[in-house]
């Protein structure tokens, strides 16, 4: 199963908006009748590696079902993320939707996290989208019991379309929650997106503190839809 990690990620060409690696989710849903298959590879600068594979496919006219599979080779080693995303508006150049899941930890069979999330997409103009992020999780302390915190989680992220086949994408994301070590760091990520073809996009991006250690990350993905 982990040379899923390295096969090619789908990101949907003809709407092209965050989603994948990216933190800051967009509001639409995949296309009826289309598999779509996200995976990506993330290095940070103090040698942890995150492996992922996301598939996906639209199981009503309206909704999603994905379960991700993430590998870390630190701490929890994997995870499924199995979630459902509902499309609530599609009209006047804004897409939104809600999304809910949970975290499975595969390495010792026990649930981490519930979560959920609004997304909403604005095609600003031909060349801009912009992407709006609010959620809530619940996560469950991993060293040795069941207390739990919740989390707010929020996101703004854009799209700038400088060719038909090449974009820049910005992102910030907060998440405010007690923890051990005070409040948490925004994350920040920049990257930079080639659409090879209809049913390939590749995406190199730049990331701090994209998962609460304070640390850069870099970032590569490729997007394949059946």
């Amino acid at each position: 199963m982990r040379i899923l990690f390295f096969l090619f990620l789908f990101l949907l060409p003809s709407i092209s908006y965050a989603a994948g690696a990216y933190l800051v989710d967009d509001g639409g849903i995949i296309e009826s009748k289309k598999l779509q298959i996200e995976n990506w590879y993330s290095h940070s600068a103090a040698g942890e590696n995150i492996y992922v594979s996301n598939p996906a496919y639209q199981i009503f006219s309206n909704a999603e079902f994905a379960i991700q599979e993430t590998y870390s080779s630190k701490g929890v080693n994997n995870t499924l993320w199995p979630q459902l995303k509902y499309l609530i508006h599609k009209e006047d150049g804004i897409w939104s939707s809600v999304t809910a899941g949970v975290n499975y930890s595969t390495t010792d069979s026990g649930i981490y996290g519930n979560y959920i999330y609004s997304s909403t997409t604005k095609r600003l103009n031909k060349i801009v989208d912009l992407n709006i992020y609010v959620g809530w999780q619940n996560w469950r302390h991993a060293i040795g019991n069941n207390k739990s915190t919740d989390f707010l989680n929020y996101g703004l992220g854009s799209e700038i379309h400088l060719t038909n086949d090449f974009a820049l994408i910005g992102e910030f994301f907060q998440t405010n929650g007690q923890l051990r070590n005070g409040p948490k760091a925004p994350a920040i990520q920049a990257a930079t997106r080639y659409i090879a073809t209809h049913y390939l996009v590749l995406d190199l991006i730049y990331g701090r503190n994209i998962n609460g250690n304070r640390n850069n990350w870099v970032t590569f993905g490729a997007a394949v839809i059946f």
